[in-house]
């Protein structure tokens, strides 16, 4: 048995002989690799110091420079409502008409229903209806028909609103001025085949004691009869000071 153990030694250190050898050649290639990034790493270290020496003034130069400054994103702002009057601050708000009258061609003197326009004011009556006529065109007998809004002193004018009868078909228009007479009072807001509730705007505002709502064109309440109805209406701005 011992004179086997003495045999199988010289084959055991020859088995061996790869494995350390091995084992050697990794440990020079670890030790190489680690020399070789230590002498790149003091060449980094040495370059920028050398840098740093050659051009000290680019150094400060970049030390100094101000960084970027970070962008803000900022919600725009609501917009207020209201049309203000131009030079003032104030919004549009409800104003007091002082009176009602019907207007025709040649003004109050021929307006139709006269004795019903004061009621779209003061909310007193059934409403104002025009005559009516066998066309949307008044049957050819005249241009138009209104309502004439006096407000009692020169207003800055935005809106008006107009609570109409229900069928559509009536172009109306607002007209505003100083004098009570149709050619001084020139037309700042329109809209075409309305009905029910009409807003009209203007596209900025317009100073002027008198408002005219003006009809050039009737809606069709019958077979072969034409006739408006308005029951209320609003006038929205400033009054000037």
């Amino acid at each position: 048995m011992s004179g086997s153990y003495a045999n199988d030694g010289p084959e055991r250190r020859r088995l061996a002989e790869p494995a350390r050898r091995e084992r050697q050649w990794t440990g020079g290639v670890v030790a190489v690799v680690a020399l070789i990034a230590a002498l790149a790493i003091g060449d980094l270290v040495f370059t920028a110091a050398e840098w740093a020496g050659r051009h000290p003034a680019a150094l400060t130069a970049v030390q100094a420079a101000p960084r970027p400054a970070t962008a803000v994103s900022a919600s725009p702002a609501p917009a207020a409502s209201g049309t203000a009057r131009p030079g003032s601050g104030a919004a549009a708000s409800l104003l007091t008409v002082a009176s009602a009258a019907a207007f025709g061609p040649d003004g109050t003197s021929d307006g139709d229903h006269p004795n019903l326009a004061p009621g779209i004011v003061s909310g007193g009556g059934p409403g104002w209806q025009s005559s009516w006529y066998a066309t949307p065109e008044f049957g050819d007998l005249k241009p138009g028909t209104g309502l004439l809004l006096d407000m009692g002193k020169a207003v800055d004018l935005s809106r008006v609103r107009l609570a109409l009868g229900t069928a559509p078909g009536a172009d109306v228009q607002v007209r505003v001025g100083g004098m009570s007479l149709p050619g001084d009072m020139p037309v700042v807001a329109s809209a075409s085949d309305v009905g029910g509730t009409v807003q009209l705007r203007l596209n900025s505002p317009v100073s002027g004691r008198y408002v005219l709502i003006w009809f050039t064109r009737l809606p069709a309440i019958a077979q072969g009869k034409y006739q408006v109805s308005v029951y209320s209406a609003a006038v929205y701005g400033t009054n000037r000071t």
